[in-house]
């Protein structure tokens, strides 16, 4: 991948032409040349792939059927949410995992992919703008969900914090990152059971800065929510903090099928996502 792809710099028109022509930018999706486009690590093709929700829970962020939709203005919950106590406000996702999205959010977790998480920040960033029912500038702060400090030194990129520096910069909020911390190592969640996912995660966030958390509006940011868990217990440790009021943010909302009916498998809730 070239280093401007890497940095997802913005070169001059006619330094970026003559680069293409030695060395071609790719599509990190589908390896298709990407020539004269503003995109830096995605085709149209791709882009326009990757749709936003339209609808969907108004706290987890599940995407409904319409007649689902229409209840849900009232009844402010879904089936994936409807018993469960959520120590955040509600979820802003970008789009459902699947297709061409289940995939670029496989990609952003990995540290060569660093360009494409750059892209789709921004990309979220512009679409919470466009939403009638945000408001950047209600939100202190911009925060990340952190890594374990083992994972980080082994591997030195943290996609959710590449996805909130570049929401945070979109909507013009600041962003800190040293506040929330890993209190525990925990595996992977991506295999894992509803359950088994809730106790791994469970108490594994610890917040700093106390003092200066009191009473402050988060937005919490993640690539993927699938159980909840991982940004449950994340909002839960700001909270307990001090913290007023945790949204969170993430790119894509793994429930499997879009319905309002109750899955027939837990698999199809999972759907292979990460938390």
């Amino acid at each position: 991948m070239r280093q401007d792809q890497v940095n997802g710099s913005r070169s001059p028109r006619w330094y970026r032409a003559l680069l293409d022509l030695i060395y071609p930018r790719e599509c990190t999706l589908c390896n298709r040349l990407l020539i004269d486009t503003s995109l830096e690590s995605l085709c149209h093709r791709c882009r326009e792939q990757i749709e936003p929700t339209q609808g969907g829970c108004l706290r987890c962020s599940a995407p409904l059927s319409r007649s689902s939709s229409f209840q849900n203005d009232f009844k402010n919950s879904c089936y994936y949410c409807e018993n469960r106590k959520w120590s955040f406000g509600r979820a802003y996702c970008y789009t459902a995992y699947s297709d061409v999205a289940a995939r670029a959010s496989r990609k952003i977790k990995q540290a060569n992919c660093e360009a494409l998480a750059i892209e789709i920040g921004k990309m979220i960033g512009e679409w919470l703008l466009e939403r009638r029912d945000f408001d950047g500038g209600y939100y202190d702060w911009v925060v990340p969900v952190p890594q374990h400090w083992m994972r980080r030194v082994a591997l030195r990129y943290n996609q959710a914090e590449v996805l909130a520096e570049n929401i945070a910069k979109t909507i013009k909020r600041p962003i800190r990152k040293t506040d929330l911390f890993r209190t525990r190592w925990t595996e992977k969640q991506g295999t894992k059971s509803i359950d088994e996912r809730l106790t791994s995660v469970d108490q594994s966030f610890g917040c700093r800065s106390r003092r200066q958390l009191h009473g402050r509006k988060v937005l919490l940011v993640d690539d993927i929510v699938t159980s909840g868990a991982t940004a449950n217990d994340a909002a839960r440790a700001l909270c307990t903090a001090g913290v007023g009021r945790v949204d969170v943010v993430a790119f894509s909302r793994g429930v499997g099928a879009v319905s309002n009916k109750k899955p027939s498998t837990e698999e199809k809730l999972l759907n292979h996502a990460e938390c």
